[in-house]
């Protein structure tokens, strides 16, 4: 199949601002969904349960959203009778864990150490949690779902320094826009969030990148295309297209030498409405931890998906090892690893291959 007609050539797709969010706004600026016959409108939400009720509740047809979300929606949702599907990891990778300014002063961390010599930030967290006296308020800790990847990492972090995430800090909710304003007023002590909400908090002065989570949990699924299995189900053509669509634009974003124009264009009001040098970082793999280092190389910062590598390929196999991690959290349905469609992404390249082909011997 080379060709196909849309059922549903008018898209409303949702997403958060977030530098991740560029395959969609990459495709819809450069002409990929145009290309596979869809008009799209973009539809930009502010917090990750708003997106997730608007799609279940078909006020739009797709958004990009959390891995985690389609897996452990009977957990946030028990009562919600609609499943999301996925056929296409959009990116991996993409957070880091911020801490405040502040509390990481408190840590006594040599200012003289250099930015890539890595200091154990962690195991610094732990003493100082040490000393503090019984009557002191936890630290507060935010993620942005209770089963986001972003809680996934914060946990594995704290853990891995010896700090239990259920009894030692607290950690609590909120959406990614907010994350800069409730470090400032002093609210949360750091937080897991993904890109541009990181740097901004270190270019204005009030946050330390710890780590960013490729660090910690290399190419760990981030965001997916998902939709809901009924609107599969009626539209299975333009989800097609939809994917297809979609892996052109990862596959622009993988070429490191393209990320100067998205830059420029995800930087709009429209879009993620920031400047320009806070959406460069991590497009261009560098890592600022502090206002007082200087950039480092963090390669692999963000992975899209692309057609020679299984980054966007979503198998119950990558399902499975979200839940398992999930669990940690709250008892999970590992049934759900199913809908991790790993046919829908191989029918996408099935149908790419096939319309290049066509392409190349009309010409």
């Amino acid at each position: 199949m080379s060709s196909l007609q849309a059922e549903k050539p008018n898209l409303k797709l949702l997403y958060l601002r977030l530098t991740d969010s560029a395959p969609l706004i990459i495709a819809h600026e450069l002409g990929y969904f145009a290309r596979y016959g869809l008009n799209v409108e973009l539809q930009r939400e502010t917090s990750w349960a708003t997106l997730r009720d608007k799609l279940i509740g078909g006020a739009a047809d797709a958004a990009a959203i959390l891995a985690p979300v389609p897996l452990t929606l009977n957990q946030t949702l028990p009562s919600c009778e609609e499943q999301l599907v996925s056929g296409l990891i959009l990116s991996c990778n993409g957070n880091a864990i911020t801490l405040s300014r502040a509390l990481y002063e408190s840590l006594n961390i040599s200012a003289a150490e250099d930015a890539s010599e890595a200091p154990d930030i962690g195991a610094a967290l732990k003493s100082f949690m040490q000393t503090r006296a019984d009557s002191d308020a936890p630290l507060t800790f935010a993620s942005v779902y209770p089963f986001a990847s972003h809680t996934l990492q914060l946990r594995h972090w704290l853990a891995s320094a010896g700090i239990d995430p259920d009894r030692d800090v607290r950690i609590v909710v909120l959406p990614p826009e907010q994350m800069v304003d409730h470090l400032r007023r002093g609210d949360i002590d750091g937080y897991c969030v993904g890109e541009p909400w990181n740097t901004l908090a270190v270019q204005e002065g009030i946050g330390v990148i710890a780590t960013p989570s490729n660090a910690l949990m290399p190419a760990m699924p981030e965001k997916v295309l998902a939709v809901t299995r009924s609107w599969h189900e009626t539209n299975p053509a333009t989800h097609l297209a939809l994917r297809a669509a979609l892996l052109d634009a990862c596959g622009w974003l993988s070429d490191r030498g393209q990320r100067r124009d998205a830059i420029a264009i995800l930087a709009r009001p429209e879009y993620l409405d920031l400047s320009q040098a806070t959406i460069a970082a991590s497009l261009n793999d560098e890592l600022i931890t502090s206002s007082d280092h200087t950039p480092i190389a963090n390669p692999g910062w963000h992975l899209f998906a692309h057609p020679q590598t299984e980054h966007g390929r979503p198998t119950e196999q990558k399902a499975r090892e979200l839940l398992a991690l999930c669990k940690e959290i709250a008892q999970v349905d590992g049934g759900s690893a199913q809908l991790f469609r790993s046919d829908l992404y191989q029918q996408t390249l099935d149908f790419m291959r096939h319309r290049q082909l066509d392409s190349t011997s009309t010409v």
